[in-house]
């Protein structure tokens, strides 16, 4: 079945184009008999109005306040961007969405821009810029923006440095555009670009030129990307092997401080035994002297016992025969003899009781030498012991010192494999570098082929994006509203919006971890309540990325392009969203990253405006520094997919052409891929698959105007593998 390229009307003519992903689905004829999503849009209450949700310049009423107990005096009105539905609540002067005009506007915003306020200049500018109701005054415009941009306001840059690029208000001037716009992003050494316009007319020589360049950078670039693929094997190869003897060098680190610990022990041990040792070395000598002292005085005391043993026998012996001779005697005689007995009997009991003493003082001195000697005994036996210890510890020391250098020397080597392995990941790291700086080189030289005469192969989506860092770049939460209208109540069905807004928000919720919001066949009610809850919900921390599949139109008469949701009528706009209105919802947002995918026709008429890109030769940490800083600044970004053309619904498969790259970059990004990146890798798929089918489209990327882009850019941040 021959593919047909469908018409379709498109949103997209006023964005321009920027990091908040809008995705518009052709609306390409046909039915689709699938059932509606399994989370179906539902009906609009009829309590609101959808207008409610539009945003409006609201002028907030002063509030009453007290000086003392005596004044009471009213603030200066306060002005905001908010919904008409907020403003109301808040009691607030607003002049309807449709109907606001030049004096409206400045009557809002001029008091507080004339007072300094930046922001409140900026706004200024933007009324002059577009004309509301008047003719645009350019001059006006730049200056207010330059008083903005003057106290830093980087919103007022980048405007400014668009009137110099464009030359309106000021002389065309592209150091000076540059230079704003370097200014906005404070980044010094960003390369900012132009979005290419496409070259058309082409001769058929120059195409088959085009596309055997074209072809040839291909396969340099799968060539390149082969070999990266190698490298980046052989990293994580050594990166492993890394961890591998690291982890051996800690357990041979632990295994050595349990030696070192066990070695001192042994020493603080063996110094303890060895002073035991001089102790009792010292001490037994001394002990078994006093014991030899012992011994003597012992042996003394004997030798008086015995002596005073035999005094005793001899006095006892004495006093018998005493006795015997006063038995035999009388008279004068006998008394004397008496006498004699009485001092005989006086001097043996004395002998006795020395005797008796002399006995005890052995008998003590002998345990005492008893005593003395048992002690020397044991501090004989510890001597040995200790000297067998001593022996003992100084084996078991060398042992340990042995072991212990064993291990210092197994832990040097360790030591030496590491630092080689290192050495070795940091040559393949620069090689790795190397690498995608050439990868990048070729991927410029490729985006810098006229994409309208490319015919390149499709194949299988290349690895794309940068590892995420693992530290130092804070990226916030994603969140995405996917919106899918194939079942029109008045205009032709389409067959692959709801398709595409499935799959990529199951992508997107699963593989990025954004928090999505999925719209099928939606009315405009439902559409701008959806947005006006995002406004109200998300905060300066939060990203948002818009995807919208399904029918565009393009006004003739003020070349202002709307997205129809399922309600709208043919040939009238009152159920149409205004691509101003969405532009005016994003810019009331608060959200730091913003971006919107437009696939539709027609999205040539989006204003083209300079975008800071990264430096595809700059190597992996010089590209993921710029990342850390540009993710730090608020983006509005548009990717659409093409210019003032119809462009492809599908090419026979179950999603738009331009949806299927999106899905394949989406699946293939390694960690963190730049909207900017992921742009040129469509513009060269797109390009080449609708070049086969003799249809010319391109895809598109740039800020978003008057939506409040500052500098930056989109970042799709991997959250799984």
């Amino acid at each position: 079945m021959p593919v047909a390229a469908k018409a379709w009307s498109c949103l997209s003519a006023v964005l321009v184009l920027g990091p908040l992903a809008l995705l518009l689905a052709s609306c390409a004829a046909g039915t689709d008999s699938a059932a509606t999503a399994t989370v179906a849009a539902k009906p609009a209450p009829g309590a609101r109005r959808a207008d409610d949700f539009l945003p409006v310049d609201c002028l907030l009423p002063g509030q009453i306040r007290r000086l003392g107990s005596q004044v009471t005096y009213v603030t200066a009105r306060r002005a905001m961007k908010t919904s008409a539905s907020d403003c109301e609540i808040r009691g607030g002067e607003y002049a309807a969405y449709d109907r606001a005009n030049y004096a409206t506007a400045l009557k809002v915003w001029l008091p507080l821009a004339e007072g300094g306020d930046a922001a409140a200049q900026t706004y200024v500018g933007e009324i002059f810029e577009k004309g509301l109701g008047v003719p645009s005054d350019y001059q006006a415009a730049a200056t207010w923006y330059r008083r903005a941009a003057d106290h830093g306001y980087s919103r007022a840059a980048i405007d400014l440095g668009q009137l110099y690029e464009q030359g309106l208000g000021v002389p065309k001037d592209q150091l000076q555009a540059l230079g704003w716009y370097r200014k906005a992003a404070g980044l010094s050494d960003l390369a900012f670009g132009v979005a290419p316009i496409v070259a058309t007319g082409a001769s058929p020589a120059e195409v088959e030129r085009l596309r055997t360049e074209v072809g040839r950078l291909q396969r340099e670039l799968t060539a390149k990307q082969s070999e990266l693929d190698r490298t980046q094997r052989d990293l994580d190869g050594l990166r492993k092997s890394i961890e591998q003897r690291r982890g051996e060098a800690d357990t041979e680190r632990g295994a050595l401080a349990r030696l070192r610990q066990e070695l001192d022990t042994s020493r603080r041990s063996e110094q303890a035994a060895t002073a035991r040792l001089r102790d009792l070395e010292k001490a037994v000598p001394t002990r078994e002297a006093q014991l030899a002292v012992r011994d003597q005085e012992v042996a003394g005391l004997r030798t008086a016992l015995a002596r005073t043993e035999a005094d005793s026998a001899a006095k006892k012996s004495e006093l018998e025969q005493l006795q015997q001779r006063i038995a035999a005697e009388s008279g004068s005689q006998r008394a004397a003899l008496e006498q004699q007995r009485r001092d005989a009997t006086a001097e043996l009991a004395r002998a006795q009781r020395e005797l008796e003493a002399l006995k005890t003082s052995v008998a003590e001195r002998g345990r005492q030498a008893d005593t003395e000697r048992s002690q020397v005994a044991v501090m004989r036996q510890d001597l040995e012991a200790s000297r067998r210890g001593e022996q003992t510890a100084t084996a078991r020391q060398r042992e340990l010192e042995k072991s212990a250098a064993e291990a210092e020397a197994r832990l040097a080597a360790k030591y030496r494999d590491l630092a080689d392995l290192r050495g070795r990941l940091a040559r393949s790291e620069q090689d790795q570098g190397a690498l995608r700086a050439e990868l990048g080189r070729l991927q410029q030289q490729t985006a810098a082929v006229p994409v309208g005469s490319r015919a390149l192969t499709e194949g299988a989506a290349p690895r794309v994006g940068l590892p995420k860092p693992t530290a130092g770049v804070v990226f916030g939460t994603y969140h995405a509203l996917v919106i899918g209208n194939n079942n029109y109540r008045q205009l032709k069905k389409l067959n692959t919006a709801v398709n595409d807004a499935r799959d990529i928000a199951r992508i997107l919720e699963s593989k990025y971890g954004f928090r999505v919001t999925l719209l099928l066949d939606a009315d405009r009610y439902q559409m701008l309540s959806a947005l006006n809850a995002l406004r109200e919900r998300l905060t300066e921390k939060d990203n948002l990325l818009i995807y919208y599949a399904g029918h565009g139109e393009l006004d003739a008469r003020n070349q202002r392009g709307h997205w129809l949701p399922v309600d709208a009528e043919p040939g009238s706009t009152a159920n149409w969203i205004s691509n101003v209105a969405v532009t005016d919802i994003l810019n009331s947002m608060s959200v730091q990253q913003l971006l919107v995918v437009a696939d539709s026709c027609y999205a040539g008429t989006l204003t083209r405006s300079s975008v800071g890109r990264l430096d595809p030769g700059a190597s992996e940490a010089e590209r993921l520094k710029v990342i850390q800083a540009m993710a730090q600044k608020r983006s509005r970004m548009v990717l659409t997919s093409g210019g003032v053309e119809p462009v492809l619904d599908s090419s026979g498969g179950q999603h738009s052409v331009f949806a299927e790259s999106f899905i394949e970059l989406l699946q293939s990004n390694i960690g963190v891929l730049p909207g900017q990146e992921m742009f040129g890798f469509m513009q060269v798929r797109v390009a080449a698959t609708a070049q086969r089918l003799n249809i010319q489209q391109v895809p598109e990327y740039a800020p978003i105007k008057f939506a409040g882009h500052e500098a930056g850019d989109f970042f799709f941040v991997r959250a799984s593998n």
